[in-house]
């Protein structure tokens, strides 16, 4: 119907709407008047207009299965059903898989697959498209153990449908199965070899995997279809960042156009191909205009990387200044109080290091991503404290770094070292004999204790206890 029928029957309603009274109006012109609401997506007088309608032909097929549709788009899927179970049609298509969708929404799964498998048993004509309607509603609805059951249950009786092995690609994703995922997606490219969609996701899954390879091809492939999308070039170039291919990452960022929009997301992560080129002076141009910005920015990373650039530039109270702003946006942020903690430590400010490592002890504790660097941070404070006579507040630091990082160089001969000026003989010798001889060798030299002679007293066997003693009696050593 032309836009001027249908303006002409959509001012014929509001008439006698204002003058209170019902219009009559047939099926079709009803039907005609919805449509455009939903072409429009302007639903002002949607609700009203598929009541007369009702009103006027209650028994009509088509406008029930509107109501139900409505019923579910305002998220009423009790009402819905109630309403499919007394329309009499039966072998509707978009009846069976609106009375699917709301037992999916009423989280009564084992009902849908119920009514599914009695399709299939009555031989269902139209069973493919219930498959294909009814997975992406799951997928959407992050229902994804469900969904990978319909889907496998859609697959093995139409084993080509590409919309099918789309889904279960998407669900493989989203549960981390990325091999089985990329194994799917290939057989996709292998259908519709000119397909962005597909592309791309190759591209993402392989950049999950770490194959960042693959995925600059796949991504390649991608922009080939269609170039015009920017967030492919970004995940082009992190994948060339994370292979070390710095100079190659700029150029793909300097590829997409910067503005207001993505400016806060594009230019710290060239700033971050920068310092890895050591090329700091263009890393601290790019970030001071977004950093010196009131308010808070997204990324906790941008302070971070701008706070290095002025590190290696010398500009160190820039650098600690915006190291107290990130602090004060970001209070419990791990890596700011990392940094943070070290400053102190490194200024010898004892009362605001302790704070700090305190905090980060705590917040350390409460975070589920344990990162090396971190943790570095706190066995430096481990030994501040040691330094300062703290001994059980640096065992504490140092059982923690030990608890995650097992593995870091020197941390058994500085738990053994603390153990010992406890007096704590069993835990010293449990420690220092996990220590290896280069560890101990280099440790010593640092502090102080002329090595010369400690290898002549080794050789009269003095005892692994007395030859700590002689480190601990240097009140110089800083190790």
């Amino acid at each position: 119907m032309k836009k001027e029928e249908i303006l002409r029957l959509l001012q014929r309603y509001l008439s006698s709407h204002k003058e209170g009274k019902d219009a009559y109006f047939d099926a079709d012109e009803i039907d005609e008047l919805l449509d455009s609401f939903e072409e429009s997506e302007d639903y002002t007088y949607y609700e009203e207009v598929l009541a007369l309608g009702l009103r006027l032909h209650p028994g009509n097929t088509d406008l029930q299965i509107r109501k139900c549709k409505f019923f579910i788009y305002e998220e009423e899927y009790e009402s819905a059903l109630a309403l499919i179970e007394t329309i009499a049609e039966t072998e509707n298509m978009d009846l069976d898989i609106l009375r699917l969708e709301c037992y999916c929404m009423l989280d009564a799964y084992d009902q849908a697959i119920e009514y599914t498998e009695k399709l299939i048993h009555d031989g269902c004509n139209y069973l493919e498209s219930i498959f294909e309607y009814i997975s992406p509603i799951l997928n959407d609805a992050e229902m994804y153990k469900e969904a990978q059951d319909y889907i496998t249950r859609g697959l093995k009786l139409f084993p080509k449908n590409l919309v099918l092995k789309d889904e279960l690609c998407f669900v493989l994703e989203v549960e981390g199965y990325t091999k089985q995922a990329i194994e799917i997606c290939n057989e996709l490219i292998d259908k519709n070899p000119y397909s962005y969609d597909y592309w791309s996701t190759l591209g993402r899954l392989y950049s999950m995997n770490a194959e960042y390879e693959k995925a600059i091809e796949a991504f390649d492939f991608a922009l080939t279809c269609d170039d015009s999308e920017d967030e492919i070039k970004i995940l082009k170039a992190f994948c060339l960042y994370m292979n070390e291919n710095y100079e190659k990452a700029i150029e793909v960022y300097n590829e997409i156009p910067i503005n207001e929009e993505n400016s806060q997301r594009i230019i710290p992560l060239l700033a971050e191909c920068y310092i890895k080129l050591e090329d700091y002076p263009k890393a601290y141009t790019l970030l001071t205009d977004i950093v010196t910005k009131k308010g808070k920015l997204e990324d906790v990373n941008t302070y971070i990387t701008y706070i290095r650039s002025c590190a290696e530039m010398g500009y160190n109270e820039e650098a600690s200044k915006m190291l107290l702003k990130a602090y004060e946006l970001y209070p419990n942020n791990i890596r700011i109080l990392s940094l943070l903690a070290l400053a102190y430590i490194e200024q010898g400010c004892d009362k605001e290091a302790m704070e700090i490592t305190d905090r980060l002890f705590f917040a350390l504790d409460e975070s589920d991503e344990k990162k090396t660097e971190d943790f570095e941070s706190l066995f430096h404070a481990g030994r501040y404290l040691y330094m300062k006579g703290e001994i059980d507040k640096a065992i504490e630091y140092y059982t923690k770094v030990f608890e995650v990082h097992p593995d870091m160089p020197y941390i058994h001969l500085h738990l053994a070292m603390a153990y010992l000026a406890k007096g704590d003989m069993q835990h010293f010798e449990e420690h220092y004999s996990q220590t290896s001889p280069k560890e101990l060798i280099d440790y010593l030299e640092k502090s102080g204790i002329n090595f010369k002679d400690l290898v002549e007293e080794t050789r009269k066997h003095i005892a692994p206890e007395d030859l700590t003693k002689e480190f601990l009696k240097n009140k110089d050593n800083k190790n």
